[in-house]
């Protein structure tokens, strides 16, 4: 592979043909596997790729979130991916009673399961002992045919791409720019994974698009509206959304979880009395105020409130310590009207509020959760794999909690 780095950590982590660009966080790491190897099996004509990672309505009309579905030709099969990093998956990490009543529902005929590191002896027995067809693989069952596939540097889609000192391009000759050499590092163990910063990686994965972005700007036609007496410039493209606009709302979304607006709304009030502490000491303050909310609720109220720029938060050692923005502290003082107006404003900013909003007002989906998740679904599904849905049950309920609050 040719390079142009100026640094040695690049030199060092490109030197070698077949590396995969991988996210930096650990959280982030499990998604992007789930692709990678999705986006292998889809290389085959005879294998085809029913669902991404997405949430998908059995036959009994159950919501099941699944790292997604293939069918080879005869059989379809549940597709379940494990990515820790220093052992193997254990039957505790597949919840086989779980994956198979799903299995079941959503019509498939056994289970396909890969793991970074393998599988332990109780998940073979789950396999000798279910009566699905339970496939279980390893990354090095897959890691030599993956990497034959790759002629110098692959997102985890699989595209192949050029990174330099300033420069990535992809073979479809997209170009993204950096203003300066993006750092990288090899993943201990396996050094096939290069992983960059996750709001970099997600681009480098997006790059082979970004001229079918371009495309979209320019593409279609005006029409004169006789209602409104003036034109309108109306988009060729499948969905209501535009490619960018799919991408603004997943990288808004991924961290946000449904809280109530007065869970919020308290929790805000929490962080003003004791800024710059702990989560321990927002719990214990919310619960003066008579909120027995638990540790994990307090923490998802915190960041939803850093998505909708309220909150921020810095580390200390260990610990995370939570302050208001000049909006929160503004939020939380003036009165109760005003604030509501001003969570409205952010709200109104927030991509997936804005557009869920939208198809809501012009009557292109009923506010109802199952035809939010469907209506989305198909939004995104032009561009799949590049752009993920992220509208499942408990996000749409919470966007649509705070819809009918504030409409």
């Amino acid at each position: 592979m040719r390079t142009d780095y100026t640094k040695s950590a690049h030199k060092e982590a490109h030197s070698e043909a077949g590396r995969i660009a991988f996210p930096i966080s650990a959280y982030r790491r499990g998604s992007a596997f789930e692709y990678l190897i999705l986006s292998y099996y889809n290389l085959f004509s005879a294998v085809k790729v029913e669902e991404w990672s997405s949430c998908v309505y059995g036959k009994s009309g159950k919501l099941y979130q699944c790292d997604g579905i293939l069918h080879d030709g005869s059989k379809r099969y549940l597709f379940e991916a494990k990515f820790f990093q220093d052992r193997a998956a254990s039957i505790r990490d597949m919840h086989p009673e779980r994956r198979e009543a799903a299995a079941t529902d959503l019509d498939c005929d056994g289970i396909l399961c890969i793991s970074l590191n393998g599988f332990d002896d109780s998940v073979r027995e789950w396999q000798r002992q279910s009566s699905l067809e339970i496939i279980l693989l390893g990354w090095e069952d897959l890691r030599i045919h993956i990497l034959s596939r790759i002629s110098e540097f692959s997102t985890v889609l699989l595209d192949n791409i050029s990174i330099f000192d300033r420069l990535a391009i992809s073979a479809s000759g997209s170009k993204l720019h950096f203003t300066e050499t993006p750092p990288c590092k090899p993943l201990d163990n396996f050094p096939e994974f290069v992983c960059f910063p996750d709001s970099l990686e997600i681009w480098l994965r997006r790059l082979p698009k970004l001229a079918h972005y371009q495309q979209q700007l320019a593409s279609g036609y005006f029409c004169y509206l006789t209602e409104e007496a003036n034109i309108q410039f109306v988009a060729d493209r499948e969905s209501d959304l535009s490619l960018f606009d799919t991408w603004q709302i997943e990288d808004t979304f991924i961290g946000y979880s449904a809280r109530t607006y007065n869970a919020m709304k308290a929790t805000a009030q929490a962080v003003y009395e004791c800024n710059d502490s702990d989560i321990t000491v927002s719990q214990n303050y919310l619960r003066r105020l008579g909120w027995n909310t638990g540790e994990k609720g307090v923490r998802k109220a915190l960041d939803d409130l850093i998505i909708l720029g309220f909150v921020s938060k810095r580390s200390e050692g260990i610990k995370v310590k939570y302050s208001l923005t000049p909006l929160g502290y503004t939020y939380v003082v003036v009165g109760s009207k005003s604030a509501d107006e001003i969570f409205f404003g952010q709200l109104q900013k927030w991509p997936p509020y804005r557009f869920t909003r939208d198809a809501i007002l012009s009557g292109k989906v009923h506010p109802k959760r199952d035809a939010l998740i469907e209506y989305f679904k198909a939004q995104y599904r032009p561009y799949e794999p590049y752009a993920r849905c992220i509208f499942n049950q408990n996000t749409t309920d919470g966007v649509l909690a705070l819809f009918k609050k504030f409409g």
